[in-house]
């Protein structure tokens, strides 16, 4: 079985969020040859630029909160709450080391067992119509080329599985029809493409 993931299923599994149980038992199976995993290379830069953006909107908000706490300070009726509020920026601050280390983790594990997929140019030009033609962003139209382009070079025959969480852009009926017709089923949960395996 060929699974083929993108960069949410790394997000997911790095940042413990809510179907991280079940994309960790898809990277474990890939660690334990059950499955073979397969990924875009671009997909494993859009989660760093991810927790890039997430940290520079805490760092906004912790200079925002230390403001205000500066402010409050100068009240009494305030100061235990001060007192009570300021490690709040410090926790923050701390969040974006632990979220990129998590993240660097989950793709040293991720290149260990996987596939990645490399853009060229004919792909890119082939992502240019898929944006254009299925109403793709950028990124998810370059994702879904190297899908179907790793696709073409498999046997028909061999089962295959595409899991995104990006529903709303890959649940489109020719996305969906595209994929069958390479034997690929389209999972738009990790849950999903568990039980699905």
């Amino acid at each position: 079985m060929i699974v083929y993931v993108e960069s949410n299923f790394i997000l997911e599994v790095a940042l413990g969020q809510e179907e991280s149980p079940s994309a960790e038992s898809i990277l474990i199976l890939a660690e334990n040859n059950s499955i073979e995993l397969v990924f875009p290379g671009f997909a494993v830069s859009e989660p760093f630029a991810t927790v890039t953006q997430r940290d520079r909107k805490r760092r906004s908000l912790s200079s925002s909160f230390t403001e205000m706490l500066q402010q409050l300070q100068r009240s009494k009726p305030h100061k235990q709450i001060v007192t009570d509020l300021q490690p709040v920026p410090i926790i923050l601050a701390t969040i974006v080391k632990t979220e990129f280390d998590l993240l660097q983790s989950t793709v040293n594990r991720l290149l260990n067992v996987g596939k990645s997929i490399d853009l060229d140019g004919p792909s890119f030009k082939q992502a240019l119509i898929y944006q254009r033609n299925l109403g793709l962003s950028p990124q998810d139209s370059i994702i879904y080329t190297a899908v179907i382009a790793d696709l073409q070079k498999r046997p028909l025959q061999e089962d295959k599985c595409f899991i995104s969480r990006n529903w709303k852009d890959f649940r489109n009926p020719a996305i969906k029809s595209e994929l069958e017709s390479y034997n690929c089923r389209y999972a738009e949960s990790f849950r999903e493409g568990l039980d699905f395996l």
